[in-house]
C-alpha cells in the first residue's frame, strides 16, 4: 500500500486567511457532526433586569494643606514691589506734568527778560546819560577805582554779645538746624 502524502497544514489560499488554518474556504464555518451532536439548545431562564438603586457617588476630598512659609513671603514681596511700582509711576507723572508747567513758565519768563532788557536798554542809553549830563562826565581814574576782598569769610558780633559764649547752646541750636533742614528734605 502506497503511503498517501498527508497535507499537514490546511491552508488553502494565500493572504491574510493563510494564517487561519481550520479556514476551509466559506465565510461561515459549517459545524461538525460531533459538535452537532454535543450542542444540545438549553432552555433560557428569563431574568430581569435588576434596577440598580440611585446612590450619590462618594467624593473623596483632599484635605487641605498647610501654606507654605516661602509662598507667604513671596506674594508679600510682590505686593509690596507692584506698590512700589505702582508709586514711582504716580511720582514720575506727577513730575513730568511739573515739569511740563515749569518749562512753560521759563519761556514765558525768557520772553519778559528779553522785554525788560530792551526797556533796561532804552532807559540807559549811554548817548541819552551824556547829553542829560553834558561834558562834565569822565571816566574814573585809576586812583578812584577801589577793589573789595571778599576772600574771607564773614563774622558778625552783635552789640553787647562776646564771641564764644554760650558755644554749647549754639551747637545745640545749629544741630537743631540741621536736622530740622533733613526732615524738611525729605517731605
Amino acid at each position: 500500500m502506497a503511503a498517501r502524502r498527508r497535507n499537514t497544514t490546511a491552508y488553502h489560499t494565500y493572504g491574510s486567511v493563510a494564517y487561519a488554518p481550520a479556514y476551509d474556504g466559506s465565510a461561515v464555518r459549517v459545524p461538525r457532526r460531533e459538535e452537532e451532536l454535543q450542542r444540545v439548545p438549553q432552555p433560557r431562564t428569563r431574568e430581569r433586569a435588576r434596577q440598580k438603586e440611585l446612590t450619590r457617588a462618594q467624593v473623596q476630598v483632599r484635605e487641605a494643606g498647610q501654606v507654605a512659609p516661602f509662598a507667604v513671603v513671596g506674594f508679600v514681596a510682590v505686593a509690596v514691589f507692584a506698590a512700589l511700582l505702582l508709586l514711582s509711576y504716580v511720582q514720575y507723572t506727577v513730575l513730568s506734568s511739573e515739569m511740563v508747567s515749569l518749562r512753560s513758565e521759563m519761556s514765558s519768563l525768557q520772553k519778559e527778560n528779553a522785554t525788560l532788557s530792551a526797556q533796561y536798554e532804552k532807559v540807559f542809553d549811554m548817548d541819552t546819560i551824556q547829553a542829560a549830563v553834558g561834558d562834565t562826565m569822565v571816566r574814573p581814574t585809576s586812583d578812584q577805582v577801589v577793589y573789595i576782598d571778599l576772600s574771607e569769610p564773614d563774622t558778625v558780633v552783635v552789640y553787647g554779645e562776646q564771641a564764644g559764649e554760650n558755644s554749647l547752646v549754639s551747637a545745640v541750636k545749629e544741630l537743631g538746624a540741621v536736622l530740622g533742614e533733613f526732615i524738611e528734605y525729605f517731605r
